[in-house]
């Protein structure tokens, strides 16, 4: 009996490892896969999930015998496998295990269906997105939602469902007009935890100041408020801008380069409106960046030498993209998604695995 499915009408690209980053990683993998499974077969729409599984530990198990896969007629799983020795090639490979930029590029580069979007593993879409996602979307457009962040008990050893999660009040929401909490309800904590740093480079703050009100008027107003979350365009579009730029660094700021790159190439802007949104399972302090703990994030990042694209040299690349528009150049080579390479692929739940180019 053939095991042929339909071909995919959207491919979903995140990139992850077994190494429990901001705790309970597997919980929230699983979660992700199953919220992606359910949604997929609920609304009879054909998915392609490609999980790049970058520079795996050596003494843990691999992605695709980890998490649970379950079966559908519409779900359409796979890992690639991008081994330590590719991830050792970069430089600041011994301070960042995974670059997830360039790791995303890879599954970009490899997907199948018409549209792809790029998102990470802590990710639920609200129905209302989804069913949007199977009916509405349109070439030569960069698609936007807000980022709702939730908080779900995952240290049990039963889980919620996605249903559960997706049911969730925010405890913050990323919008095109910033951060924005609920009603009555603010910080956790301080968000000034990085002043004293501040205090010490008074000139070097000013000059940022001065740079943001500048680029308040130079650049278009996109929503880059959590848009590495999801990130949805064309294919099309992906290899026009050749994906993510693939720095070497921490991914800061890299997710908004891209959102500038497509405008430049004239992709339309498109921002949907809640109930249509993307849920964050929020992750512990300093492992990814909150606006409680920004200053772990980058002390971490600073005491291991990683760098990352500052926020006055993000906007100038931004600017100087938009300046260039239709003519501003590909920031990578075509060999973007690391291309030449040939990686092992495996379909979990399918009785074959093989390699991807």
């Amino acid at each position: 009996m053939s095991d042929a499915k339909p071909s995919p009408r959207l491919s979903v690209v995140a990139t992850s490892r077994n190494d429990d980053h901001g705790l309970n990683l597997k919980s929230r993998m699983q979660l992700f896969v199953d919220g992606f499974a359910d949604q997929a077969e609920r609304f009879r729409m054909p998915l392609e999930l490609i999980l790049v599984e970058w520079n795996p530990p050596e003494d843990r198990a691999p992605l695709a015998t980890v998490l649970r896969w379950p079966p559908g007629e519409y779900f359409q799983p796979q890992v690639i496998t991008v081994p330590g020795d590719v991830h050792n090639a970069f430089p600041h490979s011994e301070g960042l295990p995974l670059f997830q930029m360039i790791a995303k590029n890879v599954g970009i580069r490899r997907s199948h269906a018409p549209y792809v979007l790029a998102t990470n593993i802590d990710i639920l879409l609200s129905d209302e997105l989804f069913e949007f996602l199977g009916n509405g979307l349109e070439p030569n457009s960069m698609y936007r939602v807000d980022r709702h962040d939730i908080e779900a008990h995952l240290e049990r050893p039963a889980l919620p469902s996605p249903a559960d999660c997706r049911a969730l009040p925010p405890i913050r929401m990323h919008t095109l007009e910033g951060l924005r909490y609920p009603k009555d309800a603010g910080p956790a904590t301080n968000r000034s935890a990085s002043a004293p740093a501040l205090l010490r480079q008074p000139i070097r703050e000013l000059s940022r100041l001065g740079i943001g009100a500048w680029s308040r008027l130079a650049l278009p107003k996109l929503h880059t408020s959590g848009c590495g979350d999801f990130t949805l365009t064309s294919k099309e579009t992906w290899s026009t801008v050749r994906g993510y730029a693939e720095w070497p660094y921490f991914s800061w700021h890299i997710d908004g380069v891209l959102l500038f790159q497509a405008y430049a190439a004239g992709a339309r802007t498109v921002n949907l409106q809640p109930p249509m949104a993307a849920l964050h399972l929020e992750h512990s302090a300093g492992s990814g960046w909150t606006p409680e703990a920004s200053g772990k994030l980058f002390e971490r990042l600073d005491a291991v030498g990683v760098p990352y694209l500052s926020t006055n040299d993000y906007r100038l690349a931004a600017w100087k993209i938009v300046r260039g528009g239709r003519r501003s150049p590909p920031i990578n080579g075509p060999d973007w998604g690391l291309a030449s390479h040939t990686f092992a692929t495996t379909r979990p739940g399918r009785s074959a695995s093989g390699v991807s180019k």
